[in-house]
């Protein structure tokens, strides 16, 4: 009877392995609530108090609801592509809106936020085309449409908000299947 080789045995392990969910040391870290934190933080003081009117674009809540019961892995490529999205907003025209050493942090830690995510992800997935729209809707109905004022980057500040924070419950929950 001819029994594997030691290397043979290895290659088989490592492809049962790769299937399975080995967890995401980014996250077991809790680097992603601490860098969600600085994000909020700096988020709350790049502007003044946060405006009370709304966008006229609807909060995509139903693909946060349905991020709640993918796979962790795609779980946490929504979340990813979600930050990836954030940044995009934030490379337009800000026009000075505030202070740009205050900017340039923000979207450091996202950057970095994203960064230590993607050390998560196996394999890149598909983007969700909705969540495309939405951002795109963002941009072109709130920011083109209003000429990239003050006001209208307050409603977007407003809006990233809202995204980190249910950015954070979905990373939470997230957390505890890893």
């Amino acid at each position: 009877m001819h029994r594997p080789t030691k290397s043979l045995l290895i290659c088989l392990f490592l492809t049962l392995c790769n299937g399975l969910s080995v967890g995401c040391r980014w996250m077991d870290d809790h680097k992603f609530l601490q860098h969600s934190e600085t994000l909020m933080n700096v988020l709350n003081i790049m502007g003044g108090e946060f405006t009370t009117d709304s966008v006229d674009v609807p909060f995509p809540e139903d693909l946060y609801e349905q991020a709640e019961y993918l796979p962790t892995d795609d779980t946490i490529w929504f979340i990813l592509q979600t930050l990836d999205k954030i940044a995009e907003l934030f490379d337009g025209e800000l026009n000075s809106v505030w202070d740009e050493k205050k900017v340039e942090i923000f979207l450091n830690v996202l950057t970095s936020q994203s960064d230590g995510l993607q050390s998560c992800v196996r394999a890149q997935k598909k983007n969700s085309k909705n969540l495309q729209m939405y951002f795109k809707r963002l941009n072109n109905h709130v920011l083109k449409r209003m000429a990239y004022s003050a006001h209208a980057w307050e409603l977007v500040r407003k809006e990233v908000r809202t995204h980190l924070r249910r950015l954070v419950l979905l990373g939470s929950a997230t957390e505890n299947r890893i």
